[in-house]
């Protein structure tokens, strides 16, 4: 799952700014809430998402993300935008 959406939002198929709820990733990946969340822990580590209360998980532009980092690398990587990376 964590992958899954990684990819996703490294290729852009979830926009910059897209706004996400915890219901509709639960839905979306079939798995508990509690999955969801650590998943949007380890992305928020990652700069790539942010979490507000009552609001949702937003996604981040790529600019401020952990392009450093070696999963997201590899996200890049799996993604149509590989030759950019």
């Amino acid at each position: 799952m964590l992958d899954d959406l990684g990819v996703r939002i490294a290729s852009g198929e979830v926009a910059a700014g897209s706004v996400l709820t915890l219901a509709q990733l639960e839905e979306h990946y079939e798995v508990s809430r509690t999955v969801i969340r650590e998943a949007v822990r380890v992305l928020e580590a990652k700069q790539m998402l942010v979490s507000r209360r009552r609001v949702g998980v937003t996604v981040q532009q790529p600019e401020l993300w952990s392009n450093l980092d070696a999963q997201l690398i590899r996200w890049r990587l799996d993604g149509p935008q590989a030759d950019q990376q």
